[in-house]
This record gives structure tokens, sequence and C-alpha cells, in this order.
């Protein structure tokens, strides 16, 4: 066995910057858990920017390459003969070839003070990418007559690695070897990282792709996909069944590591990776799934099903969270995924070792909610973590239940080949600690074409539409990252869209022909409160509207009770915003039917626009706060044509009004709150777009 010492030395933020843009040219792969739920992801990073040694894996065995000196003079050593009678093409244990090479390094190790630390060998690490198709390494030994000829996935070796802890402190993590060779080439690469070679380096302008790239489906097209695959579910012993499709945009010349840099910076997730293979390939991702941690012989999983977009603020996030844990078909599929990865790992863990720890965990990422189980077990005596890691690839997840019937309907449905969507991105420790994210929510860029995959989990009740939309809405992120424009509709419906929730709405204004011809948002407007319990709110609300309060001036805003009575009728002229309650009386004053119901305090709706509505507050619904002590009945009845002037702006799920305008009268009836901080920003833009209809001009 080679012998070695472990030296730890704060490393800066510059430089770890530095190593991941080494990533855009040169062979590597950062993998990092970087967010995810209190007590349950363990928070950490790897990244390894100069390789030494470099693996790829086949079906029937393993190619090894030295990258540089160092790595030449590491596989030289007589500690890895063993390794080395395990190389090649042809021997059928690629897992068994990289289980022999950490297994060429000392068990008992040393710290940098000579001190024996067993802690040390978890420094030693091999660190790589798998792609969807390395669930045949459990089937190797009966393919071993044809095997593919593509590779399954990439590892790496270094003697150097930067490594950052839970607290978020990165360090130089440096390997010294007694060999006095390695010594020598070591002291060298320190000084000089700059020369040492890659595979490949990055993909050359010449070799870009001249026709447009293009999607698997059309609008719509993947929605009819998920719907065959709901028949085939509902006639066969099919349990689950998980889809996807790829999206394709042209980058030309984007910087990978910058991209990633972004997506890691406003979308930190479970399972953050970015690999290079030295082949003319960059993929990086921000995935939510952790599939394995494995220390000493416990293992744990972190199974992940059932997505929603995550709302605008903490209010967004709870209705993403309450919209989530009652969404049955979800709660289903996760129970699913989790049942199948036990069944996976059953065979390698003690009997009745296998436990339930979490159930249904709401996680909250920068653009969606997910739902996070988490269960346990020990592996058995004999059992490492190579074993788990290829008895859990391509797991429910990413496939369906049963896996065999699951990757048939996958090879017929779907456009084409996964590649590295639903891989796995793998850190292993020649101790035996292992971690495993798979690789999901990633772009792999070739030849300056992105390709975003995304996908769900599907059940005999799944909604086609829902699917589609909510496999749009997984690959925003990636978008973004890469600096490319994202729909409209997608932007409004998660958070971190630019300008929040009301500025897709303005954008769609000046291109949609308007319903009512809108003045300017008046300057100033007068106040009136009839004992509003949240007048000052709302006196912010419109300040930060962008109205200062006077009261010469007009139109009127209303609030609270007294106020509002007979107001429309007695200020004709002036232009009415009604708010709360006090809308309820101007419409009752106007004819409706309002009557005194149980007061409804602090109750969110969700809010709908109407084809009436101004085309500024049309857009994706949003939520919104209600606090009432009036009941909306019916509409005026017996006017006649000329009479009947009120329009429905804003409805919620049940149909009912909550947002009216008389546009003629300029009187305008919210019977949502905007200005409470539970309300949607939607809602504000809903309010300034009442005050322009009021200060409009009368003809």
């Amino acid at each position: 066995m080679l012998r070695f010492a472990v030296e730890r030395r704060a490393a800066t933020a510059d430089e770890v910057d530095a190593a991941l843009a080494r990533l855009d040219d040169g062979s590597g792969l950062y993998f990092g858990c970087d967010a995810g739920v209190a007590g349950l992801h363990p928070l950490q990073a790897t990244l390894l920017s100069e390789p030494a040694v470099v693996f790829e894996l086949f079906e029937d065995g393993v190619d090894v390459e030295a990258l540089d000196a160092y790595g030449a003079a590491l596989l030289a050593d007589p500690a890895f003969a063993e390794f080395h009678a395990a190389c090649g093409r042809g021997n059928g244990s690629p897992v068994g070839a990289l289980r022999a090479f950490l297994a060429g390094f000392d068990a008992h190790p040393r710290d940098a003070s000579g001190s024996a630390d067993d802690d040390v060998a978890a420094d030693v690490l091999l660190l790589g990418a798998l792609r969807f198709e390395s669930h045949r390494l459990a089937e190797s030994a009966s393919r071993l007559a044809a095997p593919a000829s593509a590779a399954l996935g990439v590892f790496f070796f270094a003697p150097a690695l930067l490594r950052r802890d839970a607290a978020g402190r990165w360090r130089h993590v440096l390997l010294r070897f007694d060999s006095p060779a390695l010594a020598v080439l070591g002291a060298e690469r320190e000084r000089a990282p700059a020369t040492r070679s890659s595979r490949s380096g990055s993909v050359p302008d010449a070799g870009l792709a001249a026709a447009e790239p293009r999607d698997d489906f059309p609008p719509g097209g993947y929605a009819a996909v998920v719907a065959r695959a709901v028949e085939r579910l509902a006639q066969q012993p099919l349990v689950s069944l998980t889809l996807s499709q790829s999206f394709r945009r042209r980058v030309g010349a984007a910087s990978a590591a910058a991209a990633f840099a972004r997506l890691r910076r406003v979308n930190p997730a479970p399972a953050t990776f970015f690999v290079n293979t030295g082949r003319g390939e960059r993929v990086f991702g921000a995935s939510p799934d952790l599939q394995l941690r494995i220390v000493g012989r416990d293992v744990e999983s972190f199974p992940v099903c059932g997505t929603v977009a995550r709302g605008h603020g903490p209010v967004g996030e709870a209705e993403a969270v309450r919209q989530l844990i009652n969404e049955e078909v979800d709660a289903a599929s996760l129970a699913v995924c989790t049942d199948a990865l036990r069944n996976d790992l059953a065979p390698l863990c003690e009997p009745g070792s296998l436990r339930l720890h979490d159930r249904r965990r709401p996680m909250a990422l920068a653009t969606v909610v997910h739902a996070v189980d988490r269960f346990g077990g020990r592996l058995r005596d004999g059992v490492d973590a190579w074993d788990a890691i290829v008895a859990t690839a391509a797991p429910a997840m990413v496939t369906g239940t049963p896996r065999r019937l699951a990757l048939a309907a996958i090879g017929e449905l779907e456009a084409g080949p996964r590649g590295w969507y639903g891989g796995m991105v793998v850190q292993v420790a020649a101790n035996g600690d292992a971690l495993v994210g798979t690789m999901l929510r990633a772009a792999a860029i070739r030849a300056g074409i992105a390709e975003v995959r995304t996908g769900g989990d599907l059940l005999a009740d799944s909604d086609p539409s829902r699917e589609e939309h909510e496999s749009r809405v997984k690959a925003v992120s990636l978008w973004r990252a890469l600096g490319l424009s994202v729909a409209d509709e997608l932007e409004t419906a998660i958070a971190g869209g630019a300008g929040g929730a009301a500025a897709p709405m303005a954008r769609r204004a000046a291109s949609s022909p308007e319903q009512v011809s809108l003045g300017a948002l008046p300057s100033a407007v007068a106040l009136r409160d009839g004992g509003d319990p949240f007048a000052a709110a709302v006196v912010d609300a419109l300040l930060t509207c962008g109205v200062r309060l006077d009261e010469a001036a007009r139109p009127l805003v209303l609030i609270g009770n007294a106020a509002a009575t007979g107001a429309a009728e007695r200020l004709p002229e002036t232009g009415v915003v009604a708010i709360g309650d006090a809308a309820a009386r101007v419409l009752a004053q106007a004819g409706w039917a309002v009557r005194p119901s149980r007061p409804e305090h602090g109750r969110l709706v969700r809010c709908h626009a109407t084809a009436a509505a101004p085309s500024a507050v049309q857009g994706p619904g949003f939520v919104a706060m209600r606090y009432a002590t009036l009941t909306l009945g019916a509409a005026p009845a017996g006017k006649g044509a000329d009479d009947a002037v009120w329009e429905v702006w804003i409805r919620d799920d049940a149909d009912t009004p909550l947002v009216l305008a008389d546009v003629r009268r300029r009187i305008i009836c919210l019977l949502i709150r905007p200005e409470s901080l539970l309300s949607d920003p939607a809602a504000l833009q809903v309010l300034k777009t009442a005050l322009a209809v009021a200060a409009t001009a009368r003809a």
C-alpha cells in the first residue's frame, strides 16, 4: 500500500473561483451539497480541477490514462499492481478496478504532524459522473458478449483538492506520499499548475453546429406523450413511470463555468455539480436529489418527488408548500420512489435495519418546492459503497417501477437517449465513505449547443398538461444561468423573475389590445378612512405605488365602513377606488346583493384575471389576502344594456368576483387587500391599474 499524509490549509475565495474557472478548459469536477433541508442534507463540497489520472468506465472494463508526469508515476507505483491487472476493456469489472485503485492507499494514514488519523483516508477521493445508461453495470456479467462501445462514465483522481466544510470554509487538501518521486513531482505541480495537460480543453468554435437546435417536442407534444404513458400505466403492471424531454438552445462560446457560478449563486441545491469530461463536453446542474450518503456502514437515501413552482416571497413559498402537501398524486409518487429505493438497497443491508426517518419534508429551492423522504439502513458485512452505487443506478425517481418495464417504456416513448440526465455524480473515499447525487436540472454543452432535459414521475392519474408545464418550469434556472430568455408565463409563475410578478404583466400590456383606456397613474389621491384596521398599511402601499396623499386630490381611495356608504353616488365625478369592506358597501349602493357574513379574516384566495380585465393585470394567477365581514351576492338586475356597466376583472377559484369596475363612472372595487404583506406583488399591480382607471378623464 502507498503510505501518505494529508496537509490542509485555508483557501481563499479567489483560489476557489480560479479553480472553478479552470473547469471551462480542463478536465475536472465540482460536487457540492450546497442547499437542502437542515438536518437532512450534509452541506459540503469538493472541487477537483487538476486531475492527474482519468478513468473511463465501460460495461466491460476501465480505460485509465495519466494526464501528467505525476499521474504516470502514481500508476507505476507497486501499490497499484493489482489495479493495473484489473484495467482495460474486456476485463469485465469496471467497478472492481476502481475499488482496487482505492485499495492501493494505506488504510491507516497520518495527518501532517505524523500522527495516525483514520479519518485522513476520507480525503483520498475518486470523483466522477456516470451516465443514465450506467444501470447496465448491474447486468455487465451477462452482457459481455456484446458490450456497448460508448463510455458509461468518467472518474478523476488528483493529489490536490479543494474541500468545503459544513460551516462554508474552503481548504486545500494535499496528499503527501512517501514516494520520493511523487514528492518531487508534487512540488512541481504546486509551483506550475497551469502547465499540466488536459484531455481536450474547450470546444473550438470551428466545431459549432450550423443547424439550429430543436427541442424533442413542440409545445403540447410532451403532454401527448405523457397521455400515452398514462394509458399504459392504466393497462399494465407498471406502477410508475418517469418520462423526460430535452430542450436545446444555441449558446456559442458561452462560458459554462460562468453559467455554473450564476446557477450556484441563485439556485443552490442538494447535489450541485460541474463536470468537464475532457472529451469536448461540459455538464453542470443543481439537482434536488441527493441519492446516497454512506458513512462507514450506514447508508441513507433522500428521494425527491413532487414539484410546484415556488411563489414570490415567504407567502408564495408557504402556498407552494400547501399545494405540494395537498397533492395526493405527488404523495403517492414519492411513496413509490421510496419503496423502490428501499427495494434496491434491501439486499445490501442488514435485515430490519432500513427505517423511514422523514416523510415528505418540504424543500424550498430557488424556483420550485419539492417533497423529500429520508430513509436509511446498515450495510451488510462485505458490502461497500460501490455495491450501493451500482444497485441504485437509474433509480425509480428517474425511471419508474418496476425498473425493467419502465426502461422499456422510456425507450419507446422518449425522443432520444438520455445521456447524462438521470445519471449520477459520485464521490468515493478510500475509507469507504461516499456521496452520490442524481444528475437532474442539468445543462450539457457540446459544440456550442446547450441541452437541458427535464421530466417527472407519472402515475395512472397524472395530468399531462400539468406535467408539461412542470417540465418547462424545471428548465428555467438553467436558461437563466446561461443568460437566455424565458417565456413570460414561466417568469411570472416562479420566484426570482425579473421585476417580480408585476413586470411581466407590464411587458404584456405593450403588445396586447387594451379593453380599457388607461390614464397615467395619478400623482396624488385622497384617502378616506372609515375606521379601517389597516389604514397605515394602505398608506404605505399607495406610497409604494408612487402615489402621494393629498386631501384635495382626485381620485378617492375609500377604506373602512363609514366613509364608503353612498360615496360613489355623492361623488360621481371624482373617480373612486374602494378596498375591502368599503368596496362591498360601494357595490351594495350600486345595487349588488351584499349581506353580512361570518368574518373571514386572514384568508388567502387565488386570483385569476378575466377577459374583461385590462391587459396590465392579465397573466398567471396570483395569491391575495382577504379580510371581509360582507359577502357579495347577485349583480344588479332589471337594468338596461346601457346601465349594465360593471365588469369583473378578477375572480377566485370558485368564480366569485373579487375585483369589479364600473369604468364609465371610474369606480373600481377591490374585495382583496393588496396592501397585505401576504398578498402577491401582482396585487399591487391591480391597485395601480385601478388608480389609473379611476384617474382617467371622463369622455
